[in-house]
């Protein structure tokens, strides 16, 4: 399994490899828990909304103009 930066290289792209236990996780479940993780620390007052909205905008431009 040839990996450069956590991600596979083997054409396995949108996946991600967790170093120690070596299993995969598909990109979209990433997203998914990290926009969601985002959202909990909104309701729990953790992270401002407006705050909150420009750092989710700026990971999905960011992910969308690096694919």
């Amino acid at each position: 399994m040839d990996t450069q930066n956590g991600v596979k290289k083997s054409g396995a792209t949108g996946n991600y490899v967790v170093p120690l236990m070596h299993t995969t996780i598909p990109e979209p479940l990433v997203n998914l828990g990290f926009l969601g993780l985002l959202a909990g620390s909104v309701v729990m007052g953790v992270v401002d909304p407006p705050l909150a909205a420009l750092v989710g905008l700026g990971v999905i431009v960011a992910r969308h103009r690096r694919s």
